[in-house]
């Protein structure tokens, strides 16, 4: 059970847990796809959000992560997430974020609203390659291979996003500030979707399987995560 204590921390588990809760080290494999702003908009019905679009379309990122240093423990996860508006600021809805480790989805659904919920990923990232198979007890969710080119941006890249998640009638806003490296970009992307899973019968209403506007591939993923502001 996570439990609020006075200071702004909070204890889980017997752990406790303070901000920024900081990720030391991931690496990363995501596909970016061009889908329909009416098919997205209707995967946030109700939620005080919308999607941002131009001429009908929006994006939809298809991730996978390996967190190997992180004050959350040692654990995978696959993360499907649309770029949308609230309040007139842009943010990153996470749509689905199933993780390996119930340590990790009992933080993240309490610290931050965040949709987490215990899957089995096969999950592998090395080099300019990651790949996965993820299932949920026997339920097979979807198989992922995700790849880019071999020359990698020999710099280190800084960012920030805000992770909204709706929760209660509010919207919890989290804000991430990141820095990553050894990113290579490319194309190459495919997804198997499993028949009757809820996750990938929302991959296919929006629009998947199809060739990814573009993937990459990063080796190393730091950031940290701020407490989350209802707005």
């Amino acid at each position: 059970m996570a439990t609020p204590l006075d200071d702004g921390s909070w204890e889980i588990r017997g752990h406790r847990v303070t901000f920024p809760v900081r990720i030391h080290d991931a690496a990363a494999a995501c596909a970016t796809y061009v889908v329909r702003a009416d098919r997205a908009r209707a995967q946030l019905a109700g939620s005080g959000l919308e999607p941002v679009s131009v001429a009908g379309r929006t994006l939809l990122f298809l991730a996978l992560i390996d967190y190997r240093v992180n004050d959350l423990g040692i654990y995978s996860e696959v993360a499907t997430a649309l770029p949308a508006w609230h309040h007139g600021k842009i943010g990153l809805h996470i749509l689905q974020l199933p993780v390996t480790e119930e340590f990790t989805l009992e933080a993240g659904r309490a610290l931050w609203g965040l949709p987490k919920w215990l899957g089995q990923a096969d999950l592998s990232i090395s080099g300019r390659r990651g790949t996965c198979r993820l299932d949920e007890g026997a339920e097979h969710v979807l198989t992922a291979a995700i790849s880019a080119l071999p020359l990698r941006i020999p710099f280190t890249i800084p960012g920030a996003v805000t992770a909204l998640a709706p929760r209660d009638g509010a919207v919890l806003a989290s804000p991430v500030t990141a820095s990553v490296s050894g990113v290579r970009i490319g194309l190459g992307a495919t997804v198997d979707l499993g028949a009757r899973h809820p996750m990938a019968a929302q991959l296919r209403e929006l629009g998947l399987p199809r060739r990814p506007l573009l993937t990459t591939v990063i080796d190393h993923v730091a950031f940290d995560m701020a407490p989350a502001e209802v707005r």
